[in-house]
């Protein structure tokens, strides 16, 4: 893949990370962060996962590979089928659902208010 591809794979999964996380602390009313603090950990969350997800044998084509022979196959077709999109849609709204639990569970319970 050329570089303008690979970052717009990274900005979609970070993207959708943050979608991921918005919309559990949409859900999770007493989350205790800020929105900006719920992007920035989603956005951190998806690009984690999906770059995990690299590492995988069958979950790697689902994401890119960004530099195998599976990349270098795919420029004369585009590399950025939408198996590739969906699947880094897929892992980044994951990514940022799993860091924001993490982060709130890590977090512990709300200290009672004085």
């Amino acid at each position: 893949m050329s570089g303008p591809e690979i970052a717009i794979l990274l900005l979609f999964e970070a993207v959708c990370g943050t979608a991921g996380a918005v919309a559990v602390a949409r859900l999770w009313r007493t989350i205790g962060f800020e929105w900006k603090s719920i992007a920035a950990i989603g956005a951190f969350g998806g690009l984690i996962l999906a770059l995990l997800a690299m590492l995988l044998p069958g979950l790697a084509r689902f994401v890119g590979y960004m530099g195998s022979a599976f990349d270098a196959l795919s420029r004369g077709s585009g590399g950025l089928t939408l198996e590739v999109l969906i699947g880094v849609g897929i892992a980044g709204l994951l990514g940022g659902i799993i860091a924001i639990c993490i982060v709130r569970l890590a977090r512990g319970t709300n200290p009672p208010d004085r």
